[in-house]
């Protein structure tokens, strides 16, 4: 609320501040789950090079797939090679369950202390238990499977393509130079032309995926148990225009805790569930001290009184004032605005904030150069650099006064 005598004609609402609050929450958990991509990433690389050295060891001087020798060095190969990627799918399985298991039990503490922060009135909330909040990682499915299922499918898929691979590349007659380029593709091309490429591609869709799910699955654990102090959740989807059409047909839709759809509806889904704070509930709670004094000075104004605090009031006002003040605690909390667009709020914050979150350069795109949060990400929800978007977009460049002939 604001310090100064001046009362702001149209104040924000604490639904208003709480979704704006979780808007930016969900850009840190946008790059939490950026940075689990990364470590997952670097997990599944650590491996290629032992997997290309080992192809050009085992299969030197061997090629086609004809005779008992070939077929047993085969066999030994996709042998060696299937223990190889086992140990680096459990340090992948370790590293992503004790991640998402973080985020868990961090996620209600954050939400608590949002709501502390933007409600009017002072409130004491509840975290869900521990045991619970581990549980939505490993029991809780979200399209179709758990998370250990899916990480064994991952991992059964990512093995299969690799020794089939091999089986493929012998049969043909490839030397190990080109069966190596097949699954682990080249250094030139950032591996991009092998086989564990999809793999890499399959972790991160799999990671944006899990890291909504449990982020949105944790804070309706903390809703439901609040909710003596929260009606129910609106869904958002407009975090750009690349909104996919279930997720648009939900958009600003409100639902009881816990039911409706709750993201990710899809893979790489970035929609989230906010909460909608009960007016009528927090309109019986005790104001707090800044809240208080705002009240005062509205309801001073209105009765042309001047009283500093509610025991000064006339007797005959302390009853009109404490039904003012429930009132106007119930206004003050408000509602969840139906439509919040992502680009729209970004541009309503400071230039400092929008540097952090696009970076020095891509804010500068955003604001000076009109380019649309949409043309920052490909379709699957990766973020491209300043060299792409330099290739793809210099007229952008160009209108924020930047030569793209500099970043390519």
């Amino acid at each position: 609320m604001p310090s100064s005598d001046k009362i702001p004609e149209n104040p924000e609402t604490a639904n208003e501040a709480f979704l704006s609050a979780l808007l930016r929450h969900q850009i840190y958990i946008l790059r939490f789950s950026e940075k689990l991509r990364k470590k997952i990433e670097a997990l599944l690389n650590a491996v290629e090079q032992d997997l290309e050295d080992k192809i050009f060891s085992r299969l030197r001087g061997t090629t086609g797939l004809s005779s008992p020798g070939q077929l047993k060095r085969m066999e030994t190969l996709s042998r060696i090679v299937k223990n190889m990627r086992l140990k680096s799918w459990e340090q992948v399985n370790e590293v992503w369950l004790e991640e998402l298991t973080a985020l868990a039990k961090a996620e209600p503490a954050t939400i608590s202390s949002i709501v502390t922060t933007v409600s009017p009135v002072i409130v004491e909330t509840v975290l869900p238990p521990p045991r619970l909040l581990e549980t939505l990682v490993k029991s809780k499915p979200f399209q179709g499977r758990v998370m250990k299922d899916w990480i064994k499918t991952l991992r059964d898929e990512d093995i299969r393509r690799i020794e089939s691979s091999i089986q493929i590349g012998m049969v043909q007659g490839e030397s190990n130079n080109d069966i190596a380029k097949r699954i682990v593709g080249t250094a030139q091309l950032r591996g991009t032309e092998g086989v564990t490429e999809i793999t890499r591609r399959q972790a991160a869709a799999l990671t944006r995926t899990a890291v909504n799910f449990i982020g949105n699955e944790a804070r309706s654990a903390f809703f439901k148990a609040n909710e003596d102090i929260i009606e129910g959740e609106q869904f958002v989807a407009t975090l750009d225009s690349r909104t996919t059409a279930v997720c648009r047909a939900n958009d600003g839709k409100k639902f009881k805790i816990g039911e409706g759809p709750i993201p990710p509806l899809h893979f790489n889904c970035r929609s989230l569930r906010v909460p909608v704070l009960l007016g009528d509930a927090l309109g019986d709670r005790p104001a707090k001290a800044v809240t208080n004094k705002q009240l005062l000075r509205e309801f001073s104004a209105k009765n042309d009184i001047n009283v500093k605090s509610r025991d000064d009031l006339p007797r005959g006002l302390k009853g009109e004032f404490d039904k003012f003040s429930r009132k106007r605690i119930r206004e003050l909390t408000g509602q969840v605005p139906a439509t919040t667009s992502y680009q729209t709020w970004l541009k309503s914050q400071s230039k400092e904030f929008q540097e952090d979150v696009l970076g020095k350069t891509k804010a500068k795109l955003f604001r000076d150069g009109k380019l649309q949060l949409d043309k920052f990400v490909t379709r699957n929800g990766t973020e491209l650099t300043l060299s792409q978007l330099a290739k793809k977009h210099a007229d952008a460049f160009r209108a924020a006064g930047l030569n793209p002939e500099d970043f390519i």
